[in-house]
């Protein structure tokens, strides 16, 4: 059975497509170029276009940037995330008001600052040195530098361990410091 359709359905069916013919005297000769629309889906509506892969955890709505090394996680581990979202609830923050990013990948200060736009960097067993920059800073001391306010900390203090006095002094020095910081 042939069935023909009528040129407005055909005309419908392939409105998304622009096919460029030259026309002569005696033929048509097929395009040369063919042009679609990609940023179609099938149904004709507009797709956004692909969105990079995200690289940090939380939603970074307070322009707060932390950094840390873990090479088992993708972001970090349950038992320093669990950790920090106990901190930062004393601080009256949340995940939504950072980014955490696992410096297991290369990622320079400066794609950290174009994307992340931090006020402040949180560095957890990362050294200034791991980011190029151009200072070093001991644990606990705040560092302003490129619009930013800098801090490294051990990431012992992310643990959930309590049971020596140098792990319970660190954390101490920790809270101190984050108290002055977010005002606390």
């Amino acid at each position: 059975m042939s069935t023909q359709l009528p040129g407005f359905i055909i005309a419908g069916l392939y409105k998304d497509s622009l096919v460029l013919v030259e026309e002569t005297t005696e033929q048509i000769i097929p395009a040369k170029k063919q042009v679609q629309n990609t940023n179609k889906s099938p149904n004709h509506e507009v797709t956004p276009p692909p969105q990079p892969k995200k690289w940090f955890l939380g939603d970074n709505k307070k322009n707060i940037t932390i950094l840390l090394k873990d090479p088992d996680a993708v972001h970090i581990n349950d038992e320093w995330l669990g950790t920090l979202s106990k901190l930062l609830a004393a601080c009256k923050l949340n995940l939504a008001d950072v980014a955490i990013v696992n410096l297991k990948e290369n990622h320079s200060f400066a794609d950290i600052k174009q994307q992340l736009q931090p006020q402040y960097v949180l560095m957890f067993d990362v050294s200034a040195n791991d980011l190029s920059l151009p200072f070093s800073i001991p644990n606990y001391q705040l560092q302003q530098y490129g619009g930013c306010a800098f801090m490294t900390a051990p990431a012992v203090t992310l643990s959930a361990d309590k049971t020596t006095e140098a792990i319970k002094t660190e954390k101490r020095n920790l809270w101190e410091k984050l108290k002055v910081i977010f005002n606390v």
